[in-house]
């Protein structure tokens, strides 16, 4: 979150990001999707290939420096140190990701994450999500992260994905649409003795 931009200057201490799917989709996605005004700069942008390129450690830990390098901030310790001590309060990080072939809609059961270092797994369907008058308008589909070396190990690291509804090829608005799907990373409680995944 840019403190340059007084976003934090303005929040309470303690404050959290925590949107329902509901918010996370009309308020941030549908914006993001139709290059409408976010109520708050508080999501990470990445591009696809970047983002499946890293295990989501990598990523957690990436967007604590660089949270930290755009508010300019002094380092009292190393960086290394502070983003372990962040990333050990941290839970939950939000990603705007662009060019994700999910938002056409395909929805494979395992996504490769780097050159074989893991994978998403989905679990289920892609569950349909309604408007108050029971219209589909959105879809989310859900991930466990499982790493590949030494063998195959389930984490606990969860990832939830939305994309928006694509009407019809005809329909104009549908033309205009910027390709981004949301993505809430969630980092469960590590029972092993490493965390290293």
């Amino acid at each position: 979150m840019p403190i340059g931009d007084g976003i934090l200057q303005e929040l309470p201490v303690g404050w959290r990001f925590a949107p329902t799917d509901e918010e996370l989709i009309v308020s941030y996605l549908t914006n993001k999707v139709f290059e409408g005004s976010l109520p708050a700069r508080v999501i990470e942008e990445i591009d696809a290939d970047e983002f499946y390129n890293k295990r989501p450690k990598d990523l957690g830990r990436d967007f604590v420096v660089s949270k930290m390098c755009n508010e300019g901030s002094e380092f009292l310790v190393s960086k290394e140190h502070l983003v372990e001590w962040n990333l050990s309060g941290e839970r939950q990080w939000y990603f705007f990701i662009n060019g994700d072939e999910y938002f056409h809609g395909k929805t494979e059961k395992d996504r490769c994450v780097g050159d074989g270092i893991g994978y998403w797994k989905s679990i289920g369907k892609e569950n349909p999500i309604r408007d108050a008058k029971g219209n589909v308008f959105a879809f989310k589909i859900l991930y466990t992260y499982f790493s590949a070396k030494p063998k195959h190990k389930r984490t606990h690291w969860r990832m939830e994905e939305f994309r928006l509804l694509k009407r019809s090829t005809t329909n104009e608005e549908d033309f205009h649409m910027e390709e981004w799907v949301v993505a809430r990373v969630t980092r469960g409680e590590d029972y092993s003795e490493s965390r290293l995944y």
